[in-house]
């Protein structure tokens, strides 16, 4: 062994090691990050607001589902579209993160998917009231395949915790949940 080999070597070694040092700093430093967006982070809004196209829906490469507003709504919403946030649970949104409407701001329920399944894979209901006592509600596929939009069978939203109900997209199956809120009027 030359004298000229074991030199490189240890310097291979040291350069390996300051670079695994860096490494798991950065690991640590992340980690504490991830502790303090966690733990400091307050009133996490489950829905956000859409600049929709002219037809009034979502960006055709935007998927899921969202609020269709009256013209008439509250100034809190910027726009007449509203995206809600994609669970995989029931019930994950409370009254703070959801979204909040009253029954005369709220038009329908758009859904918009790469493919569309049949109609009544896809269901809007409230999250508090048994099976029986549900409202009928009336979903119409649009022309395209993609969008779905849904609405009460008599055009009127009672006040409540609604769920929308979809098939998830992709491979795996399973069904995504979208939570929002119809207020009583006061």
């Amino acid at each position: 062994m030359t004298p000229v080999s074991a030199l490189w070597r240890a310097r291979l070694r040291r350069a390996v090691c300051i670079f695994l040092g860096v490494l798991a700093l950065a690991v640590f430093a992340l980690s504490l990050v991830q502790l303090w967006v966690l733990y400091t982070a307050k009133d996490v809004q489950a829905y956000g607001a859409v600049q929709a196209d002219e037809r009034g829906w979502p960006p055709a490469d935007q998927r899921g589902a969202f609020l269709v507003l009256a013209d008439q709504h509250n100034p809190l919403y910027p726009s007449n579209l509203i995206e809600l946030l994609a669970t995989t649970e029931l019930g994950v949104v409370d009254s703070q993160a959801g979204a909040h409407v009253v029954p005369k701001e709220l038009k329908s329920v758009l859904v918009q998917s790469a493919i569309l399944n049949e109609g009544k894979e896809y269901r809007v209901y409230r999250y508090d009231v048994p099976d029986q006592e549900q409202k009928p509600m009336k979903a119409t596929r649009q022309p395209g395949g993609r969008v779905m939009i849904i609405e009460p069978a008599d055009g009127t939203w009672d006040p409540g915790s609604y769920l929308v109900d979809i098939p998830a997209e992709g491979m795996f199956g399973g069904r995504t949940y979208y939570q929002f809120y119809v207020d009583a009027v006061k």
